[in-house]
């Protein structure tokens, strides 16, 4: 048996039936041009005998006296394929709204804890009958961003007439890291020092308000995303021009994120707007980290969250991206300056509290501590990719959205377009979908000012 991490126990401990702790992404995909009508279901048949190659695809959650409470991973004997992939065939005339309810329900509806965590939908009966879907879900005790990544890129091949199985084994071993702690290797005794080294520096920075983990006191508005969540889900998908946000990035000498950042912001304060509830400071967000290194790349949780703003209370787009910039920047910079078991320690002050809450029975959050969305960016592919033959048309990720924070925005990439999945809880954005087309229109208003240009017209 293999424990879980500290994290990878936090995901676990705040998952309860209001507020799941599990990730689910969505692609459709388009049938080779020779097809079969059984097609699908033979992919099915082909996937539950050569599944995905997710962490912990065969193992399951087990805790006892014996493990002192704690969880860790167990094989799981005789596993049900046709649970963990099951072929769907969408009836009527409005498929995609079908498709659009079945994935929502998917997300709203929690794993089982005697199983794998993970399950694979593959979807057939859309309006174009030479497209499928799948709508994929795994808890995130079991994944971060970067094994999911991996996952991805194993799976999905550059040649549409490679339909070979995937081996995972060998892409862990030549996946690069996106985090480096510039510290050389080090004694015991030298990590030690490093280590209350580093506590002491996020000490200091957390008592004079300069720390980037957490929002400073007093400074985010609370809004109806700052609250408990309820167990529905609403989710939406909207995309962008991967090109027009590099051309605004390249013109206000920032990052894809600082921009993405800035549309999303701008988004959210007209959403709250048409609501009547307009935020009288500045929104601010949750970015997650990846913390691998080169010589951490296994399969559990190795991310932590950083705090910043998302300027909506600036006069300009350019002011606000340069205002974003700063921030994501300083707070890599602080996250970077200290070793990962700071870090790590960090979370288990978290974990601690969740555990005192999930024992005495309390639900609450204190919106002190809080952030208004959560966003995260997954990149995965430059050019087509192809799963057994059948092109991925997109992938949109849907992930947490939890009490305090009841929306999250993921974005993915893809060949020239960033692909965004939109999550929420249905009783904050049962109309989700206009934050998405609010994303669209603040694009357009930066092409305009910042670059000079009218609105492109999508094809």
């Amino acid at each position: 048996m293999k424990k879980l991490n500290a994290l990878d126990n936090m995901f676990l401990l705040m998952d309860r039936p209001d507020q799941k702790m599990h990730i689910v992404a969505y692609a459709v995909f388009e049938k080779p041009a020779d097809a079969p009508d059984s097609y699908v279901q033979n992919l099915v048949e082909d996937m539950r005998r050569n599944p995905w190659p997710l962490p912990h695809y065969n193992e399951k959650l087990h805790r006892s006296i014996r493990t002192l409470g704690r969880y860790h991973w167990t094989e799981a004997k005789d596993m049900d394929m046709t649970h963990h992939v099951r072929l769907v065939t969408l009836q009527g005339s409005n498929a995609e709204q079908a498709l659009r309810d079945y994935t929502t329900d998917l997300y709203a509806t929690a794993l089982d804890y005697d199983r794998p965590m993970w399950e694979m939908h593959v979807i057939d009966g859309l309006e174009r009958r030479n497209e499928f879907a799948m709508a994929f879900k795994v808890h995130h005790c079991s994944i971060d961003g970067i094994s999911a990544k991996n996952v991805i890129e194993e799976v999905l091949r550059p040649d549409p007439t490679d339909r070979s199985n995937p081996d995972m084994g060998r892409k862990k071993h030549h996946q690069k890291a996106r985090f480096d702690a510039n510290l050389p290797r080090m004694s015991r005794r030298e990590r030690l020092s490093a280590y209350w080294k580093g506590l002491g520096t996020i000490r200091g920075q957390i008592k004079s308000g300069e720390t980037m983990l957490i929002p400073p006191p007093d400074a985010v508005p609370v809004t109806r995303f700052n609250t408990l969540v309820e167990p529905t889900r609403s989710f939406a998908t909207t995309s962008l021009a991967l090109t027009l946000v590099a051309e605004v990035a390249r013109a206000t000498q920032s990052t894809i994120n600082d921009v993405i950042s800035a549309v999303v912001g701008t988004a959210m304060r007209r959403y709250l707007d048409s609501k009547g509830e307009s935020p009288a400071k500045s929104l601010y967000a949750t970015m997650p980290i990846s913390i691998h290194t080169d010589e951490d790349m296994d399969q559990s949780n190795r991310i932590c969250f950083c705090a910043y703003s998302l300027a909506t209370d600036t006069a300009s787009p350019v002011e606000q991206i340069e205002s974003i910039r700063q921030s994501t920047a300083k707070a890599k910079a602080q996250i970077r300056s200290v070793p990962q078991s700071v870090l790590y320690s960090l979370m288990g002050v978290r974990i601690l509290s969740l555990m005192v809450k999930r024992l005495r029975g309390i639900r609450a959050v204190n919106p002190r501590t809080m952030t208004n969305v959560l966003i995260s960016n997954v990149p995965i592919f430059k050019e087509a990719r192809y799963y057994k033959g059948a092109k991925l048309l997109g992938l949109y990720p849907l992930s947490l959205v939890m009490d305090g924070i009841g929306i999250n925005i993921t974005v993915s990439s893809y060949i020239d377009r960033l692909l965004f999945g939109l999550a929420s809880d249905k009783t904050k954005a049962p109309d989700i979908e206009t934050i998405g087309q609010h994303m669209q229109d603040a694009l357009e208003e930066m092409q305009m000012t910042i670059l000079g240009t009218p609105a492109r017209q999508e094809a």
